[in-house]
């Protein structure tokens, strides 16, 4: 075996004739696949995209965004209707409800095109210019960025440096002292 192996290598072969076939038959198995595929998208595509039938085409997808974008117009109020509105907000300061803004899209429409999208979408805009533009108020968090005051009740229950006390109590004083120091040290605490 290890000769048939040395022989193959020298041949230039890496695959043995039994991986081969296996190759050959997951690659016709494949084509096989794709063909179909192909023969199932020029069947659903022809015909239904012509009447704007439910079929998606994943192909068609990024042109038909590009088609949609290019025709879609940006709002741009006029600087009549952007007085009228900001007059509007200041009076309520907030979103007017459904008929309101049905009324306030019919009066500005006069002065250029409008739709009821474009002055709700303003006035939830507005709002949001305007909590942002608000300084912030004195909360628990800002008082937490100033530095704490310690008090003396405080630094004597940590000790007089303000920290932990030493770690004298725990290290050996010595090498010569070993657990039994701490042991006793420890029973000396506890009366």
């Amino acid at each position: 075996m290890e000769r048939e192996i040395q022989n193959d290598a020298f041949n230039g072969r890496v695959m043995t004739d039994e991986q081969m076939e296996v190759l050959r038959k997951q690659i016709a198995i494949y084509s096989t696949i794709c063909d179909q595929l192909v023969l199932l998208h020029n069947s659903l595509s022809s015909g239904m995209n012509q009447i704007g039938g439910g079929y998606f085409d994943p192909m068609m997808a990024t042109s038909s965004a590009q088609r949609l974008s290019s025709t879609r117009h940006r709002w741009t109020p006029t600087s009549t209707q952007l007085q009228r509105l900001e007059s509007i907000y200041e009076e309520g300061s907030g979103t007017p409800n459904p008929r309101r803004i049905k009324e306030i899209a019919t009066e500005l429409s006069e002065h250029g095109q409008i739709t009821e999208k474009n002055v709700y979408n303003w006035f939830q805009n507005r709002r949001a210019r305007s909590k942002r533009k608000q300084p912030p108020t004195t909360t628990e968090a800002d008082q937490a960025d100033e530095p704490a005051v310690v008090t003396t009740e405080e630094r004597r229950s940590c000790g007089d440096s303000g920290g932990f006390e030493s770690y004298d109590h725990i290290l050996f004083p010595s090498p010569d002292l070993g657990i039994e120091h701490l042991l006793s040290r420890g029973k000396f605490l506890e009366s």
